[in-house]
């Protein structure tokens, strides 16, 4: 248990660190929607897929738009392999000025023990090639950088909902992510973000989910050495899974324990 919270507890005292830097901290609000789906083929392949919105200062400024599709592979009951392709556009005073492409590939080592606290650990890294967009046309000039990401995620159910519906229950999803960025383009930004989510969730049934998480993030800013961005959101999700595979869904969740759904944020 002490060696699973190490990555969390590194991450905690990272940033932390930058808090005691001199430096200058910009605060803001923002409102994100994302879209989730998940489509079991069978017990060890999973598509899955999810696009979302978010917003700056009460829905007052559109800034970001995505989506992304991928694969995920089951090796066995703890360790997961995925890749996937993100697309993402930027816009400032309601002008798209900037479109990421993002082709990714991760791995999950997923907690199966008998303890109610179940530690999942996340390790994606993501090549990503940014273009700009001038008079609405993506421009075939990129610039290119890495970025690493590890992601340390739990959940547990807080009580059902239906004596009926033994599927319906709320749940509580709590997720931390501390994210590197590396290239010749990398000046000032060499830590990214660290990204603390909590989020209750309400399980309608089986295949239907809604919740409404706090992410609290802190990232460094691009373009000045010593400018950090501190961010609350508040996040709602809705997450739909489609099972097309011979086995029934609690079977293949039995096998891979929950995910939080804030885990697929890009």
């Amino acid at each position: 248990m002490i060696k699973s919270l190490q990555p969390l507890l590194f991450a905690l005292l990272f940033t932390g660190f930058l808090f005691c830097q001199e430096k200058t901290v910009t605060r803001r609000g923002e409102q994100w929607f994302q879209y989730n789906n998940q489509t079991h083929l069978n017990e060890k392949w999973t598509l899955f897929g999810n696009t979302g919105a978010r917003w700056k200062h009460g829905f007052e400024e559109f800034a970001i738009f995505f989506g992304r599709i991928g694969a995920s592979y089951s090796m066995s009951d703890k360790i997961g392999v995925s890749t996937g392709f993100t697309y993402v556009e930027f816009y400032a005073d309601k002008d798209r000025y900037q479109v990421e492409l993002r082709p990714y590939e991760e791995v999950l080592i997923r907690d199966t023990g008998e303890h109610a606290f179940k530690l999942n650990h996340r390790f994606r890294f993501e090549q990503r090639f940014y273009n700009p967009v001038v008079d609405g046309s993506i421009q075939s000039d990129n610039t290119f950088a890495l970025r690493f990401r590890y992601a340390l995620m739990t959940g547990f159910t807080l009580f059902r909902l239906s004596k009926e519906n033994p599927d319906a229950k709320f749940r509580i999803n709590i997720s931390d992510e501390i994210m590197f960025n590396a290239g010749k383009n990398i000046v000032y930004n060499v830590f990214d973000k660290n990204r603390f989510v909590i989020s209750p969730a309400v399980q309608l049934n089986k295949w239907i989910s809604l919740a409404l998480a706090w992410n609290n993030q802190f990232a460094s800013s691009s373009s000045e050495a010593g400018h950090y961005i501190h961010t609350h959101a508040l996040w709602l999700h809705i997450t739909h899974t489609l099972n097309l595979s011979k086995k029934k869904i609690g079977e293949i969740k039995e096998s891979l324990p929950p995910i939080p759904s804030t885990a697929t944020h890009p």
